[in-house]
C-alpha cells in the first residue's frame, strides 16, 4: 500500500475543506441576516394588521436561507407579484423583493380601504393602494432597522409588478430568501417570500460585525503628552542655531508645549460647549395643515364637520421644532402609533424666511 496521496485524492481533501468553510460562513451570515428578515416581518406583520380593521391579520417568519425559487413557488404560488422595496442608509443601501400572491395583495390594499372582502387583482385598482401600503410597511421597517444598525434608514416608494419567477430583475443566484406565512382571519392562509441580494446583505452584515479595534483602542500607538513632547522636540530642533541639533537642549524641552501652542491632537474648542447642549429635550409638534375659521363657524362645529385645511392631500406635513419648521415629512404608522417619515430637510435661507 502507497504511503503517498493520488492527486485524486489531494483534490477531494482541498474541495471538502473549501465547502466546510464556506458552509461556516454562510452560517454565521445567516445569524445576522434572519434577525433582519424577522424584524421586518414583525413590522410588516404590525402595520398590515393596523389596516386590516377588524380582521385579524398574522405574518410569521419561517425560514431564511439562500435563495430558491422552487421553495418560493411552492409556498406562495406561481399567478404572483414582485413588489420592489428601496431600503436607503448611510453605508447600506440596496433594494429588497417582496413575493407575494396577487389576489391577496389586491385583499390586503381592499382591506385599507376598509373593505372587507375578498379582490381580485387589476393593476388600474390595485396597485397605487399596494404600493402606498408597503410604503407604510418600509416606513415602519426602517425605523427599526436603523435602530437595529446604529444609524438612519429611509425607503423609497414601492413599485409594483407582475412577476416571472423563471425572469427576475436579479440574479437569484446571489440572493438569500426568507419564507414567511401570512394569513388573514377567515379570508385567505399563504406565504410570502421576501428576497435580499447577496450584495445588500453583506453590507448589513459588515454593519452588524464587530469591527476589530484599532492600535490607539488598543493602547498601542502615540499618547497626546508624547505627541506634544515631539512637537516641542521638531520646533527646538527647527530653532537651534546652524542648525543645531536639539539632543543637546536642555531637560525642559520636553515639558508641554506653551499654552498660545496648537494641539496636535484635535479638535477642543466651541464642540465641547455644544455638547453640553445635546441631552435638552425639545418639543416636536406635526402640523397637518392650518384654516381660518370666523367664530360663527366655529360655533356650528358638531361632530361630524369637516374643516378643510390650507394643504392638498399628499403634500408633506411640516414638523416644527420651537415654533420653527425644520423639516417636511409623510404620515406613517410605527407600531400602531403614528409618525412621520422625514422626506426633506428645511434649508437655512427658507428658515430665516419663515423668522420675517
Amino acid at each position: 500500500m502507497s504511503n503517498f496521496l493520488s492527486q485524486e485524492e489531494i483534490d477531494s481533501l482541498l474541495n471538502n475543506i473549501g465547502s466546510e468553510d464556506e458552509s461556516e460562513g454562510s452560517g454565521e451570515r445567516y445569524k445576522v441576516l434572519t434577525p433582519i428578515f424577522e424584524l421586518f416581518c414583525k413590522n410588516a406583520g404590525s402595520v398590515l394588521g393596523t389596516n386590516a380593521g377588524t380582521k385579524t391579520l398574522n405574518l410569521t417568519s419561517e425560514s431564511y436561507a439562500k435563495a430558491d425559487f422552487d421553495a418560493a413557488k411552492e409556498k406562495v404560488g406561481s399567478d404572483v407579484l414582485l413588489l420592489t422595496l428601496p431600503v436607503m442608509s448611510g453605508n447600506a443601501d440596496g433594494d429588497m423583493y417582496l413575493i407575494m400572491r396577487k389576489n391577496d395583495a389586491a385583499t390586503l390594499a381592499n382591506l385599507m380601504m376598509m373593505v372587507e372582502e375578498l379582490a381580485e387583482y387589476n393593476p388600474a385598482d390595485s396597485d397605487d393602494a399596494i404600493s402606498e401600503l408597503f410604503n407604510q410597511v418600509m416606513g415602519a421597517f426602517c425605523t427599526a432597522l436603523g435602530a437595529d444598525l446604529g444609524e438612519s434608514a429611509s425607503a423609497g416608494n414601492a413599485t409594483v409588478a407582475v412577476f416571472d419567477m423563471a425572469n427576475p430583475p436579479f440574479d437569484g443566484n446571489t440572493a438569500d430568501m426568507g419564507l414567511a406565512k401570512l394569513s388573514v382571519d377567515g379570508m385567505f392562509s399563504s406565504g410570502i417570500a421576501l428576497i435580499i441580494p447577496t450584495s445588500f446583505g453583506d453590507e448589513i452584515v459588515a454593519m452588524k460585525t464587530p469591527k476589530a479595534p484599532s492600535m490607539m483602542e488598543m493602547g498601542i500607538g502615540i499618547s497626546q503628552s508624547e505627541m506634544d513632547q515631539l512637537t516641542t522636540m521638531a520646533s527646538s530642533s527647527s530653532g537651534s542655531a546652524g542648525g543645531a541639533s536639539s539632543f543637546g537642549a536642555p531637560a525642559s524641552s520636553f515639558g508641554p508645549p506653551p499654552p498660545h501652542a496648537p494641539r496636535v491632537g484635535g479638535y477642543t474648542g466651541p464642540k465641547d460647549n455644544i455638547d453640553l447642549l445635546l441631552d435638552i429635550e425639545l418639543d416636536i409638534n406635526i402640523e397637518l395643515g392650518k384654516s381660518e375659521l370666523t367664530i360663527k363657524k366655529i360655533l356650528e362645529l358638531a361632530p361630524g364637520s369637516i374643516v378643510e385645511l390650507d394643504k392638498m392631500a399628499g403634500e408633506p406635513v411640516d414638523l416644527i421644532v420651537n415654533n420653527k419648521v425644520v423639516a417636511k415629512g409623510e404620515v406613517v404608522v410605527v407600531d400602531e402609533n403614528f409618525g412621520i417619515r422625514v422626506v426633506s430637510l428645511v434649508s437655512a435661507e427658507d428658515r430665516i424666511k419663515s423668522l420675517k
